[in-house]
């Protein structure tokens, strides 16, 4: 999996690949050239929705709505929103928008769900394999995860075109200096709500706390149509309450993610016990796509996508082919998530 930035390069540490950037210095007249490795943290948002944040903090939420997802909460040099709508019993990301103001210059654009990239008011036309620039937005599509660069501001994110997003941010963003429901990037799991602003909600008025106050901080209403969030809790032996015939089928296709050889590389670095969970509650919850992208496909590439984020080099034809049950053929896959988005410009990236 190559690194998700172009001045950074791979390398072979203890078994696995790691990013590097180099960097050139002029010492006694003499050009050194060294290696400095890179650091990079992850949000990962996907499912009903499962939110893990910069700092590690796992949380659940729910609420029709769009939301903050990470800013700069300092220049306020680029902005990430989410919006989250019914998918079933459950409420899954929809679409994002991403903001970016660097050297005067203002970039937006709106990405939904079957990776359509709106451009003031406008459908980009792009293809597969393709590298392209709208401002200061990088993209490229590999069939199945557009990926979205804020390279000078050292943000990545990776869509998979219907309900799992991650969001790197590398070393440059300062910690502490982030906002949002994927936290403050401050080492610190246990503070998230501790954040440089917030965007004016009002959180006494309504009357909620813990987690659900924190998110209620970060949600965008303008038409005044949000449900407030909800924190929830589901039961890993009972994720779907009574109905014991649909627990049982749950825990068979979600035991797929832990019998994967594939990715249980990556556990030591990123635990695979907590999207087994989530994966069980999403099962109970999540009825779109079921045949197309089921819900232990979906987990295991919101995983996959993390762990190579952290540096562990998973190779996703692999992980795939062992999910024998859980993940379908890649055409079968693009073509059921292209089918619930929007009208594809022309005739889409697939032609």
């Amino acid at each position: 999996e190559r690194c998700s930035v172009k001045q950074w390069y791979q390398r072979r540490v203890r078994g696995q690949f790691i990013c590097f950037r180099m960097r050139v210095v002029l010492f006694l007249g003499v050009l050194v050239l060294f290696t400095l490795a890179r650091s990079e943290k992850a949000c990962n948002v996907f499912g009903d929705p499962h939110i893990i944040t910069f700092d590690g903090l796992k949380y659940k939420l729910e609420g029709v709505c769009t939301y903050v997802l990470a800013m700069d909460c300092v220049s306020m040099s680029w902005v990430v929103y989410g919006r989250f709508s019914r998918c079933g019993r459950g409420t899954c990301l929809e679409d994002i928008s991403v903001f970016t103001a660097i050297g005067g210059a203002r970039d937006a654009v709106y990405i939904g769900r079957g990776w359509v990239i709106n451009h003031e008011g406008s459908k980009i036309p792009y293809r597969k394999g393709q590298d392209f620039q709208i401002g200061n937005i990088g993209f490229t599509f590999d069939g199945l995860y557009l990926t979205i660069s804020l390279e000078s501001s050292g943000v990545t994110m990776i869509y998979d075109g219907f309900a799992g997003l991650q969001i790197s941010i590398d070393d440059t963003v300062q910690e502490g200096k982030t906002c949002g429901l994927c936290g403050n990037n401050d080492n610190d799991s246990g503070n998230e709500d501790h954040q440089l602003r917030d965007i004016g909600n009002d959180v006494e008025g309504s009357n909620l706390d813990g987690l659900e106050a924190f998110a209620f901080k970060w949600k965008v209403d303008r038409g005044d149509y949000c449900e407030n969030p909800i924190s929830k809790e589901y039961s890993r032996l009972l994720p779907c309450g009574n109905d014991y015939r649909l627990n049982e089928r749950a825990r068979i296709a979600c035991q797929e993610l832990v019998d994967n050889q594939e990715l249980f590389k990556c556990h030591s670095t990123l635990n695979l016990n907590t999207f087994y969970e989530a994966c069980l509650a999403d099962f109970c919850n999540i009825d779109m796509l079921t045949e197309e992208y089921p819900v232990a496909c979906a987990t295991a590439s919101a995983y996959s996508k993390q762990c190579q984020i952290h540096g562990v080099r998973l190779r996703d034809e692999v992980w795939r082919s062992e999910m024998k049950e859980g993940c379908p053929d890649i055409a079968t896959t693009q073509q059921g998530i292209i089918g619930i988005g929007v009208e594809q410009p022309g005739e889409g990236p697939l032609a």
